[in-house]
């Protein structure tokens, strides 16, 4: 169920009015409930079978958040902590990572001149489990560090990991930022939801009319089966930054425009990158949430800027090299 399609476009009217008479007459816990629920109904539609995924991570990273509230030594804290990285990062690199390190390991064991070909799996990759699972594994981590007092509340923080309108695509929330919206009641208004609205209407306009027109141009260009030109490499290399730019912010701004319209406050994920006057600045305005992401949670913790300048250029390495594996399980990223 993408959102430029005539399926969304009913599940979200829907959706929307049943929300708003459910936020405006009963509980937040009811309110939480229907949020869930749809968003499960959501998520179902691409592959009803990861339901029970992201389900598991959420109960299992709501329960050691529980756990580490409970518990001061520092030696049980961080088992937990490890329990919560493993379980997050190992299904993630299962399902996303586990051909492409076979693959690349069979290349290897080739180059060696080693006829050995270990055989792949035929794994499907869940929807959104890269968005996810950061966001849930950000939330353990800023409570084993108590930058983050743990929430009691399962159903906030089941609607917190399953929101839809950011589940697959994003903005990467914090539960600093987003999981305390669903334990307040809403109020509707209206200049809001048509600041939403006109949002979503530009993410929608930026996906088809513009990051599809050009993907099509980019395609056209570097599908051809003969040699091309250095002048079409350059106008084909336009087109995808341009495809890529739109495609991955409009659905940012659909995101955010529908949340506004519901009441919840987004991250802004885009700012205008391609105004970037050096490669930090465009760090700073592309896929903010990711790179904020790999900032707090990867390159600080790694010592950041403050052990030297050898030290600083290994961590920004590792932290780039991380990102673009995030991206996709292929030696291009």
């Amino acid at each position: 169920m993408v959102f430029n399609s005539t399926t969304f476009l009913i599940f979200f009217i829907l959706f929307f009015f049943i929300y708003w008479g459910i936020n405006n007459r009963l509980s937040i816990a009811a309110r939480n409930l229907f949020i869930i629920i749809s968003s499960y109904i959501f998520y179902g539609w691409w592959d009803w079978r990861f339901l029970s995924l992201i389900a598991f991570s959420t109960i299992v990273d709501f329960s050691i958040g529980y756990l580490l509230s409970k518990n001061k030594r520092d030696i049980f804290r961080k088992g937990l902590l490890i329990i919560s990285i493993i379980v997050n990062l190992g299904l993630l690199a299962f399902f996303k990572y586990f051909n492409f390190f076979i693959e690349s390991l069979n290349v290897l064991l080739i180059s060696f001149s080693m006829q050995v070909n270990i055989t792949t799996l035929k794994i499907i990759l869940p929807v959104g489990i890269s968005f996810y699972t950061f966001q849930t594994l950000s939330y353990t981590i800023d409570v084993y560090k108590k930058k983050l007092e743990p929430t009691t509340d399962i159903l906030s923080f089941f609607a917190f990991v399953s929101f839809f309108p950011q589940l697959v695509a994003g903005p990467i929330e914090r539960a600093s930022h987003l999981l305390k919206q669903f334990q307040v009641r809403k109020l509707f208004n209206y200049d809001l939801s048509i600041a939403g609205l006109r949002l979503v209407l530009w993410g929608l306009f930026k996906k088809i009319v513009i990051a599809d027109n050009f993907g099509i141009l980019a395609d056209s260009i570097f599908n051809q089966d003969s040699s091309i030109p250095g002048v079409s490499v350059m106008a084909g290399a336009l087109f995808f930054a341009l495809q890529i730019y739109a495609d991955f912010s409009g659905y940012s701004d659909i995101a955010i425009g529908i949340s506004r319209m519901l009441g919840f406050d987004l991250m802004v994920n885009f700012k205008t990158p391609y105004f970037a006057t050096s490669f930090g600045d465009f760090w700073s305005r592309w896929h903010i949430s990711l790179s904020t992401w790999f900032r707090d949670y990867v390159y600080i913790p790694l010592g950041g800027n403050q052990k030297g300048n050898f030290k600083t250029q290994i961590n920004l390495l590792t932290t780039f090299l991380l990102s673009g594996l995030w991206h996709g399980a292929n030696v291009t990223f």
